[in-house]
Formats: structure tokens, C-alpha cells, sequence
């Protein structure tokens, strides 16, 4: 019994762990980030449900020191290329810091968060997002890619 008892433990210790996904680097040499998970999704494309928040994790070394964070989303489908507005309380990354805060130092090991919506009137296509943060400088600290598509739930 108690063989059992550790191997169901084990078991659902291992289900409840988030596996990094392998995402793509952005343009321009922008410093990648060292992991990204995203809520739902182990392998490209991840699939955004319509009508649906999606939940990004990031960690990523900041390669300069910065007092403001910005989240930027740019969308590529079809062919064109526009950003995707974020609401401004999440575009704050400052906002999403975990055991961190800003202002922020060069060298230091980040956590953030992102929520992402999306929105019951996208289109079902297929599209690479990129996702960065910028600072007060527009200089950018990390970046990552991933090919997604809009799904009905």
C-alpha cells in the first residue's frame, strides 16, 4: 500500500508540473527568453481559445538596467504583420513582476506574467505572435515567438 501511496503521489507531482515551451526567437538578435510557458500549450501551435484569457509565464535575465516595463504584442496572420493592443493595465509589466519590482538591474533573474485575451471576434487563422518587453527606452529585454491558431472552445 504505502509503494502505491508514492507512486500516486509521484504521479500527479509530475502532472502538475508545466513543461517550458520551445518557442522561437524574435527578429534582430532581441535577447530571448530563458523559458516561456503558456497556459494549455507544450508544443507549437498552441491553441487560443476565442472568448478565452490566455496565461504566459516568462523568465529571462535583464540585460540592462530599466525603471518601466512594457508589454509590446505584434501578430503576424495572413500575411499581415499589426500589433495587437493590449489593455493598459496589462501592458504594464511592472504590474506582473513575481519576486521582483521595478525599477529593475542589469543581470537580475525576472518573472513575469502576462494575460492574454482573446477576443470572441478573432478570426480562426493561424499566426505567429511575438511577444516582447520594452523599457522606458524602447530597448528591448526579452522577446520570444510562437506560432499559434484561434480555435472555437
Amino acid at each position: 500500500m504505502h509503494r502505491f501511496a508514492v507512486l500516486l503521489v509521484a504521479l500527479v507531482a509530475c502532472g502538475s508540473l508545466t513543461e517550458a515551451l520551445q518557442t522561437h526567437t524574435c527578429t534582430n538578435g532581441r535577447p530571448h527568453a530563458t523559458t516561456v510557458e503558456i497556459s494549455g500549450c507544450s508544443q507549437m501551435p498552441c491553441e487560443l481559445v476565442r472568448g478565452s484569457d490566455v496565461g504566459m509565464q516568462l523568465e529571462w535575465e535583464a540585460p540592462f538596467s530599466s525603471e518601466t516595463l512594457q508589454y509590446r504584442v505584434v501578430a503576424t496572420a495572413l500575411g499581415i504583420t499589426a500589433p495587437y493592443e493590449l489593455p493598459p493595465d496589462r501592458a504594464a509589466a511592472c504590474n506582473w513582476l513575481t519576486g521582483s519590482a521595478c525599477p529593475i538591474s542589469q543581470g537580475e533573474d525576472i518573472v513575469s506574467t502576462l494575460s492574454m485575451p482573446v477576443l470572441p471576434i478573432y478570426p480562426l487563422v493561424s499566426l505567429v505572435i511575438e511577444v516582447s518587453i520594452i523599457d522606458e527606452q524602447a530597448r528591448t529585454l526579452t522577446c520570444f515567438a510562437v506560432d499559434a491558431r484561434v480555435v472555437v472552445a
